[in-house]
């Protein structure tokens, strides 16, 4: 389901799941470029993702801000890695997103995926996946690796990946899945990318905007 506000702009989008409806926050901006769907997974949508969402804004983007775990799930600290069950999440709203704009509701547009930490190698999975639907890719952290071999090399979308530069664990993970991918790709390593009040994870947000606009463009 849907529901629009009075302007036309604003919606939340829900999908059912096996425990509970999960919401996604649209914000659509008129004459917008394209459309970025942040995904995350985590108890509430902290001040990072409000964060990113509003450089995009700035940057002429309109986003989609989806919680891939309902309220009962967010109790369970393993949920937010099964990458299997966050993609399949991502996929039905891809789907509600795609069906909204073949109705008209939603201007057509290019797609684009940002997954952070936990949703990064789910996000990956749903680009190889939709190939021809997601314009760009970009991942703040998480182990990318995860997403699984066949999808990382069947990857087309174009891959930008955002890592703290003193994160060996995330940069070993970026590393080894780049060298598995054919798609285009850019990897960028920022110092202090984790911390909403830090100057890298500003940079990173504005990298991330770039990034889409460019591929946006393309499309």
């Amino acid at each position: 389901m849907s529901t629009v506000s009075a302007e036309g702009r604003a919606a939340t989008l829900t999908i059912a799941s096996e425990h509970g409806p999960l919401h996604g926050q649209l914000d659509l901006l008129p004459e917008s470029c394209g459309l970025v769907v942040l995904a995350h997974a985590a108890p509430t949508l902290d001040a990072r993702e409000e964060i990113v969402a509003a450089v995009f804004h700035n940057a002429g983007l309109s986003t989609l801000n989806i919680d891939l775990l309902s309220r009962q799930e967010e109790r369970f600290a393993d949920a937010c890695h099964n990458v299997p069950l966050l993609a399949r999440r991502l996929l039905d709203f891809l789907a509600l997103l795609k069906n909204r704009m073949l109705l008209g509701e939603i201007a057509t547009q290019p797609l684009g995926l940002h997954g952070a930490n936990a949703t990064s190698p789910a996000v990956v999975r749903v680009a190889a996946l939709r190939d021809h639907d997601i314009a760009a890719v970009v991942c703040r952290d998480g182990l990318i690796d995860l997403a699984g071999m066949l999808y990382l090399r069947s990857l087309e979308s174009p891959l930008l990946l955002l890592v703290e530069e003193s994160d060996e664990q995330h940069l070993a993970s970026s590393r080894r899945a780049l060298q598995e991918v054919h798609c285009p790709h850019d990897l960028k390593l920022i110092p202090e990318i984790g911390f909403a009040a830090s100057p890298g994870f500003h940079v990173a947000a504005g990298d991330a905007a770039q990034w889409f606009a460019r591929h946006f463009a393309s499309r």
